[in-house]
């Protein structure tokens, strides 16, 4: 009998990265799906395939999308300056960050390349400081989706970092002996180095400081 097969979203960040390795311990044959979308951060797509390549991952998915469904995103039109938190004090509800139903559409492109494949478990790497400012990763958003699909299909989306703090995310990463340098967080790095002050930088030095 063959190993588990699964669905990954992929991006360079630490938590799909963790559980990458994670999946990776468990003997899962992970195809990973990243996705291009004209995104300032574009250069994590560089560390999604590193990672890909290290874990051995059976196929690694790169899919293109077009950047005009995104312009009101910070994250992605770059006539909009992305908010920064020089204080480190964390803000609360939506951000400018906040990429408009992306996540409903990696998830159901995912769901798509799953039901093509006959894979039935779809991962997501989402965890609980992402839904403070994110609606489209809190757990009655994955619920929902989840009871759609289970009225059609077999398909499960997983999400097993999703009540886990950072903190916690990146206990778990050095466990498994994850090369944390080896991801990129920051929303608008200069080539390899982070900004330090984003909200996604200033969630990943806390994290790192208290893990």
């Amino acid at each position: 009998m063959g190993n588990k097969r699964a669905i990954l979203l992929l991006s360079g960040g630490i938590d799909s990265t963790t559980l990458l390795a994670k999946l990776s311990s468990e003997n899962y044959d992970v195809i990973a799906v990243s996705f291009h979308y004209g995104q300032k951060h574009g250069i994590e797509l560089n560390y999604a395939k590193k990672n890909a390549e290290k874990y051995d991952v059976k196929k690694h998915h790169i899919i293109e999308l077009d950047k005009m469904l995104f312009k009101s995103s910070a994250l992605v039109n770059r006539e909009i300056d992305i908010a920064t938190y020089e204080n480190n004090e964390l803000p609360k509800g939506q951000v400018n960050a906040y990429v408009p139903f992306r996540n409903l559409l990696f998830i159901s492109t995912a769901l798509s390349l799953a039901e093509t494949m006959k894979i039935d478990e779809v991962y997501l790497a989402f965890n609980s400081d992402d839904s403070c400012n994110f609606w489209d990763c809190k757990t009655d958003f994955i619920e929902k989706v989840n009871t759609i699909v289970k009225s059609n299909s077999s398909i499960q989306i997983k999400t097993p970092f999703i009540n886990l703090s950072k903190t916690e995310v990146v206990k778990i990463a050095r466990q498994l002996n994850v090369d944390l340098n080896n991801t990129i967080t920051c929303y608008q790095p200069n080539e390899a180095t982070e900004c330090g002050v984003c909200l996604s930088c200033v969630t990943k030095q806390k994290a790192l400081e208290n893990a």
